[in-house]
C-alpha cells in the first residue's frame, strides 16, 4: 500500500466509527499536559486500538488555549507519481536528495506538494477539531510539516528555522510516530519475530522504544538512527527535526505504548504489528 491508499483507509476508517465514536476517545484519553518548550508526540495508527493517545494530545492542546501548533508528520513515500523520486533521495542520488532533502507542508518555503497524498496528520487533525468543538473553542492553527532526509544533521534541514520564530511566540509543538514495525508484514527476520500476544513482548518493545527516545533526547542521532533501522521506525526524520527544534537539555518520557495488529490490512500472516506510543520530551529541569 502507498501513502494514498493508507490515506483512504484512515479515512474510511473514521467514517466507520462515526463522529460519535471518534468522540468518545477524548473521553478516555488519558490527561497529558503540554510541557513548556517540549513536545508531544502520538501515533499515526488505527484510531480503533490507539486512538485515546493522539486524542490525549488534542485535548491538552485545547485545554492549553494554544493559538497554533506547529505538527511535524511522517512522509511515507510522498505522492505515488513521487515514489521513484524518493526511493532515488533515500538511495543518496545527489539531484534527488537536493530536491527532497527539506520540511514539506502547505506553506512550506519552496513547496512542491510531495506530502499531497500524506495521512500521517489526518486522524490528529481530526480529533484536534472535534476537540476544540466539543469546548466550544476556536481549533488552533496547524502548520503542517514532514522532514525528510533528516539523517544526523537535522539543524540544516531547509524549511527547519522558518518554525522557530512560531515556537518563540508561543506555538505547541507535536510529532507523530509509530516507532516499531514488525512481524511478516514488515519482513522481519524470522528468527527475531515476536508475538504480539506473548505477556513479555510489550515490555520488551518498550525498553526498545525508551532506548531509541533517550537517545533522540540526548540528541544522540547516530545511535537513534540505527535504533530506527532496528525497529523499522518511522521517527528517523520526524524525530531528530523535532529534537532539533528544542533548545536546552530534554528528557523522554513515554506515558502509554501497546501493539496494534495489522495483519487484516496487510493480508499478512500473524504476528504483523506496529507500537503506538503516548511520549513527552520536555525540558530537563
Amino acid at each position: 500500500m502507498n501513502a494514498g491508499d493508507w490515506k483512504r483507509w484512515y479515512a474510511d476508517e473514521r467514517r466507520s466509527l462515526g463522529e460519535a465514536r471518534v468522540s468518545a476517545l477524548l473521553d478516555r484519553a488519558p490527561v497529558i499536559p503540554l510541557p513548556p518548550g517540549g513536545a508531544l508526540v502520538f501515533p499515526h495508527a488505527k484510531l480503533a486500538v490507539c486512538g485515546s493517545q493522539v486524542a490525549a494530545v488534542a485535548k491538552a492542546l485545547i485545554e492549553a488555549r494554544v493559538e497554533e501548533v506547529v505538527a511535524l508528520g511522517v512522509l511515507h513515500g510522498g505522492r505515488a507519481s513521487d515514489a521513484e523520486l524518493v526511493r532515488a533521495a533515500k538511495a543518496g542520488d545527489p539531484a534527488a536528495r537536493a530536491r527532497m532533502r527539506r520540511l514539506h507542508g502547505p506553506g512550506a518555503d519552496g513547496d512542491e506538494g510531495y506530502w499531497a497524498e500524506e495521512f500521517s496528520l489526518d486522524n490528529f487533525k481530526a480529533l484536534l477539531e472535534i476537540a476544540a468543538k466539543r469546548s466550544g473553542r476556536r481549533a488552533p492553527r496547524v502548520v503542517e510539516r514532514y522532514p525528510l532526509l533528516s539523517g544526523s544533521g537535522p539543524g540544516s534541514l531547509h524549511g527547519l528555522d522558518d518554525l522557530r520564530p512560531l515556537l518563540a511566540r508561543g506555538a505547541a509543538l507535536v510529532a507523530t510516530t509509530d516507532p516499531v514495525h514488525h512481524g511478516h508484514g514488515y519482513r522481519t527476520p524470522a528468527v527475531r519475530i515476536l508475538d504480539d500476544k506473548a505477556p513479555s513482548t510489550p515490555r520488551l518493545v518498550l525498553e526498545g522504544v525508551s532506548r531509541a527516545f533517550e537517545s533522540l533526547a540526548r540528541r544522540e542521532y547516530h545511535d537513534f538512527l540505527r535504533e530506527c533501522d532496528e525497529q523499522q521506525s518511522d521517527f528517523r526524520d520526524t524525530g531528530p527535526a523535532m529534537a532539533s527544534l528544542l533548545e536546552g537539555a530534554i528528557l523522554s518520557r513515554i506515558a502509554e505504548l501497546c501493539l496494534v495488529d495489522y495483519s487484516d490490512v496487510l493480508a499478512a500472516p500473524r504476528p504483523t504489528w506496529v507500537a503506538a506510543a503516548l511520549a513527552t520530551f520536555e525540558r530537563d529541569r
